[in-house]
C-alpha cells in the first residue's frame, strides 16, 4: 500500500512540475542582464501565484502545508526578482 502511495505522490509531483513549467515565463540565464521591466513582470507573476496558493491553502486543509510551502517559495522568488530589477536599474550603464 505504501508503494502505491509513493507512486501517486511521484505522479502528482510530475504533474505539478509540468504545470509550473507551462505557467512560468521564460527566465534569462542571468537576471542582471535582463530588462528591469521584464524582471518586475516576472515578480508580479510570482506574487500572483503566491496569492493563488494561499487561497488554495484556505480551501484545502488536507494539503494546506504543501500550498503554504509553494506560496512561500513564490514569495521568496518574487522578492529576489524585485531585488535583481532594482540592481539592474540602478547600474549606471543601463540604457533602455
Amino acid at each position: 500500500m505504501k508503494r502505491l502511495t509513493a507512486l501517486r505522490v511521484a505522479a502528482l509531483g510530475t504533474l505539478v512540475a509540468g504545470a509550473f513549467a507551462a505557467a512560468l515565463p521564460a527566465i534569462a540565464a542571468s537576471p542582471k542582464s535582463s530588462d528591469p521591466a521584464r524582471l518586475l513582470a516576472q515578480a508580479d507573476h510570482h506574487s500572483t501565484m503566491a496569492e493563488d496558493y494561499r487561497a488554495r491553502m484556505r480551501t484545502d486543509p488536507k494539503h494546506a502545508i504543501s500550498w503554504f510551502t509553494m506560496a512561500n517559495h513564490c514569495d521568496r522568488h518574487s522578492q529576489s526578482l524585485r531585488t535583481a530589477a532594482a540592481e539592474v536599474s540602478s547600474e549606471s550603464g543601463y540604457r533602455r
